[in-house]
């Protein structure tokens, strides 16, 4: 079996990255990113083009023998740099494959650690186009995808019924088990659930770590690419949850101090203005996760995404990071909405201490005429 590995890392380094001021990256000539397009794709539907460097192979020494490292990068306007390590493998069996989960380097580095140092130094490169910086980015979102080119088919060539013969052992390599025979049938239906085919010479599997794809020619450009924007979108909504975890926080001490103290003139005007750019960020990353079409323009793809997006949860960190945005601006609400009460209370004990003044004031004029 002959194929390769394709390690993706999705890096969230700032808010945003201005791309079309980038002419160089590392020394080199960034490229769009090109896939090739099926016949029924829609004319008039853009196709978003990240801008890619493709980085000289390096072969090195490790756990799986001797491979050859082949890094991608891509940059994204919404301030994500995605990361592709591909490496070669040809191996008789499925379960020989497992280990390529985790590759150790003969120095004692592995794949990981690699992505993360070619990330720093994309983002030195690329500084002056990046829009508020990270101070201290986030672990990446890291995903592991199969890719066979020739399969021991069925006698029909069936690529889909291929899948289905070898579905205990393509559910164990992406579940990182070496024995297949284990598995209770109940999870191998779970692995396999997300299973689509657009001819009988290819498949795919998707998976919450890891999917599988199997194309007969050799093809699976578009299908990782599918699945490296629906990891990117998850690598974003979970950096917006972090943040908002933070904003949490600080708002119940925020509340416990404005309530604790007497603030009359302090608002947290502040967080509030940082929500609502939150509330922008994340409107954008919405319609981005609505019109996925409009990142492939080929429907088959779409269903692929669909897939991706079931199996990351997507829709369900949306909703979360939704009604936390809605927890913290009602918390602040109640903060300010306390606030103009204080302020209102100390402006009507001003107007009748001023009330009183001007009633003995006119008290003490009319004792003062009449003596």
């Amino acid at each position: 079996m002959k194929g390769e590995v394709v390690y993706l890392y999705a890096f969230d380094v700032a808010n945003e990255i201005a791309t079309e001021r980038i002419r160089e990256i590392l020394s080199e000539k960034p490229f769009p990113f090109e896939i090739r397009m099926g016949k029924t794709i829609p004319k008039d539907v853009p196709i978003y083009r990240p801008l890619t460097i493709a980085l000289p192979p390096a072969e090195r020494d490790s756990n799986v023998g001797r491979i050859t490292l082949k890094p991608f990068v891509k940059i994204f306007d919404v301030g994500v740099i995605s990361i592709s390590i591909e490496v070669a493998f040809d191996r008789p069996m499925l379960a020989d494959l497992v280990p390529y989960h985790r590759v150790l380097l003969s120095n004692g580095k592995t794949i990981d650690q690699i992505a993360e140092t070619i990330c720093q130094e994309v983002v030195q490169s690329i500084r002056p186009a990046m829009v508020k910086v990270a101070e201290k980015p986030e672990p990446p979102e890291a995903y592991t995808i199969f890719c066979l080119g020739t399969a021991d088919c069925s006698k029909d060539g069936s690529v889909p019924a291929w899948l289905q013969v070898h579905r205990r052992e393509i559910a164990a390599l992406l579940m990182e088990e070496t024995e297949g025979s284990l598995l209770a049938d109940p999870q191998v239906d779970e692995v396999m659930s997300h299973t689509l085919s657009y001819t009988q010479k290819d498949g795919v599997v998707i998976d919450w770590d890891a999917a599988f794809i199997v194309d007969d020619e050799e093809y699976y450009d578009d299908i990782v690419y599918v699945i490296e924007l629906a990891n990117l979108q998850l690598e974003e909504f979970l950096y917006i949850d972090h943040v908002l975890d933070r904003f949490l926080n600080q708002a119940y001490e925020d509340l416990e101090r404005y309530y604790r103290r007497a603030h009359l003139m302090a608002l947290p005007s502040k967080v509030l203005s940082m929500l609502r750019t939150m509330q922008m960020d994340l409107t954008r990353m919405s319609d981005e996760v609505t019109n996925i079409a409009k990142f492939s323009g080929d429907w088959y793809l779409a269903r692929v995404y669909m897939a991706c997006r079931d199996r990351f949860h997507i829709d369900r960190w949306r909703d979360v990071i939704r009604e936390k945005l809605q927890s913290v601006e009602h918390l602040y609400n109640l903060a300010n909405t306390e606030i103009t009460n204080r302020r209102m209370l100390l402006l009507e004990g001003i107007i009748v201490v001023l009330f009183i003044a001007d009633l003995l004031l006119l008290i003490f004029t009319l004792i003062f005429m009449k003596n």
